[in-house]
């Protein structure tokens, strides 16, 4: 699915960039709607309430990818804690 995304996306020469950049936007949109929604349905699942399954999704999606960039950081350079 990721590479039918990317197909879709019109090169950065067409409108200044500026097509790229808005249609970008969209597809994040449309992603964090679906996120959204999977969330919401798996909280249903599992009895939470949605207040509780909001934050609980928004701090795994604000905290992971800093993990994950840290852990790169790491194993990448010998120095990466300075």
């Amino acid at each position: 699915p990721w590479k039918l995304l990317f197909a879709l996306t019109p090169p950065c020469y067409l409108a200044g960039g500026w097509l790229t950049f808005v249609v970008a936007l969209l597809f994040i949109a449309l992603l964090t709607a679906l996120v959204g929604e999977l969330a919401e349905f798996f909280g249903c699942v599992i009895g939470l309430h949605n207040s509780i399954t909001a934050i609980t999704f928004v701090a795994l999606g604000t905290s992971l990818p800093d993990t994950f960039a840290s852990m790169t950081a790491c194993r990448d350079s010998p120095y990466a804690d300075d």
